[in-house]
């Protein structure tokens, strides 16, 4: 039951229903600044935002190809 409620809870916070977490950043210049110091409510970008990794896990029926 928990690890159905972790993927609920991955699944609401890829798609921008789910955001928590708290902002503290600490950089020298913009160049070391973080992409969710840039973004509203991105707390964690690997955890918020849908990388390439993500796609990269998707089955071939997810993404639209026919099989």
């Amino acid at each position: 039951m928990k690890k159905i409620f972790a993927q609920l809870v991955l699944i609401l916070r890829k798609v921008g229903v789910l955001r928590y977490g708290v902002k503290k950043y600490k950089y020298t210049s913009a160049k070391d600044m973080p992409a969710e110091a840039l973004m509203d409510n991105v707390y964690d970008a690997k955890k918020d935002l849908i990388t390439k990794e993500d796609l990269k896990k998707l089955s071939p029926r997810e993404k639209g190809e026919k099989h």
